[in-house]
């Protein structure tokens, strides 16, 4: 049974404001059913080498409908406790996968069934959230793409599935590095091999004159990813899963923090044949991530102008801000921390770093004892983020999106991530939804697990 939004309000009244149906719900309407193994895996990225081992998901991709829930059985099959948080999904507290926070950890050998109702169509993510710094660059995590009602004209609807990988000589993971503690006070563990789908240098199969839904994820521990697509024209119209309100013609590289996502329209010039490729330019020099591989050429008739995408059922943009906080991060290499609180204990610098803490919220490094700010259900909340550091961070709200500004438009959009630079402020504002505790950290997951994380308590 599809459930369109007239159907969900109706049945949810109050809570189709915040984008969740209540419980009931799920005694109504029929529920798809999933498996995911989590599960180690190999991959042949040279031909002459031998195969890596990583570990991933038994599902490639989760595709899912809109409105239409689903319980997804997690079957651990490592070797070590895991999680799923399904990021950027707004789903219940209890189904949002932080270990310790919301959930215990699913043991070896053991299940957990996530109930969800995805009410937001777009791209979207599935990982670990449990020694999260070595389970996702060990590769544990999958592409989740919602639907909408009625497909999005494009000719293919495309994955673009950016990682990069810390290989050795040996062409394994480099796990030596995973407790590297002089890279979490950096710009965190960055890898030496880049993958997109989890292939080394993959084709995409297009015919000339057509046009692509490119879905681009950065999945990444550390590294900020600049993607350029030269010889194509492009279209941003969504960020995080949430459409733009216009499209939006994309300029020079595509910047994506870790764990960000853009859907984008590509257009293949009906002239052109061959290869074009995609490069990758975070470095000093292009690196070629992936190609378009053109096939063929059809007699196709003038693209039409790019349509924005269906609206999501968030709240209104206009709801007045009731709440305001300022995070302040300080600490880092090069940076001005001199004390900080750890485990409700002061410390100086030093002793931060023998417990392997560098980074701070507010003074506090890790998990506080109490919640950055309590709120209830329709709370206006505006957050004013202060990067007091010489590092980048990407700042990710469990739960919710936020308003903020982007670098390519002038206009406030939705999102659940956002960078900040070394020495600027950015605002976010929401409205605060379901009742819980949400995580608010860095996911440049080294910076998460040496100190920069905190949560906000929304209670009813």
């Amino acid at each position: 049974m599809n459930i369109n939004r007239r159907t969900l309000i109706k049945a949810t009244g109050a809570a189709a404001f915040f984008g969740h149906p209540l419980t009931q719900s799920w005694a109504a309407v029929q529920v798809d059913k999933l498996v995911l193994n989590a599960e180690p895996q190999q991959q042949l990225w040279l031909p002459d080498g031998d195969k890596t081992k990583i570990w991933g998901y038994s599902q490639n991709v989760i595709r899912l409908q809109q409105y239409q829930p689903v319980a997804i059985t997690l079957h651990n099959k490592l070797e070590e406790s895991t999680s799923v948080h399904w990021h950027g999904m707004r789903v219940d507290n209890a189904m949002d996968g932080v270990t310790g926070l919301t959930q215990e950890p699913v043991e070896p050998g053991e299940s957990f069934v996530y109930r969800l109702t995805p009410n937001d169509a777009g791209t979207y993510w599935a990982h670990a959230h449990h020694n999260t710094y070595r389970q996702l660059a060990l590769g544990l995590y999958t592409p989740v793409v919602v639907a909408e009602a009625k497909p999005y004209p494009v000719d293919q609807d495309l994955l673009f599935v950016a990682d990069d990988w810390l290989l050795g000589r040996d062409r394994q993971i480099d796990t030596a590095s995973f407790e590297d503690v002089h890279a979490w006070a950096h710009a965190g563990r960055m890898g030496n091999f880049l993958t997109v789908n989890r292939q080394n240098l993959p084709e995409f199969e297009v015919i000339a004159g057509q046009r692509i839904r490119l879905r681009v994820l950065n999945t990444a521990n550390s590294r900020i990813l600049n993607f350029e697509f030269p010889d194509v024209n492009v279209m941003l119209i969504a960020k995080d899963g949430q459409p733009l309100r216009n499209p939006v013609s994309l300029k020079g590289v595509l910047t994506l923090a870790p764990a960000e996502r853009y859907d984008l329209v590509v257009d293949i010039p009906a002239d052109m044949q061959g290869l074009l490729p995609i490069f990758e330019r975070s470095g000093k020099q292009p690196y070629l991530a992936a190609n378009w591989k053109i096939t063929g050429r059809e007699n196709i008739p003038t693209l039409p102008e790019v349509s924005p995408l269906p609206s999501n059922p968030l709240p209104q943009r206009d709801f007045k801000v009731t709440k305001k906080v300022r995070l302040n991060m300080e600490g880092g290499a090069m940076g001005r921390l001199q004390a900080a609180v750890y485990q409700g204990k002061k410390m100086s610098v030093d002793e931060l770093i023998q417990n392997r803490q560098a980074w701070t919220f507010n003074g506090v490094a890790n998990m506080p004892e109490q919640p950055l700010e309590t709120l209830k259900p329709g709370d206006g909340v505006e957050i004013e983020l202060v990067n007091d550091t010489r590092w980048a961070h990407a700042m990710h709200l469990h739960g919710h999106h936020f308003l903020a500004l982007n670098d390519f438009t002038d206009d406030l959009i939705w999102q659940d991530t956002i960078l900040v630079a070394p020495g600027e402020t950015k605002t976010i504002r929401f409205v605060a939804e379901s009742v819980g505790r949400w995580l608010l950290h860095c996911h440049m997951i080294e910076h998460q697990v040496s100190g920069m994380v905190t949560y906000l308590a929304v209670e009813d």
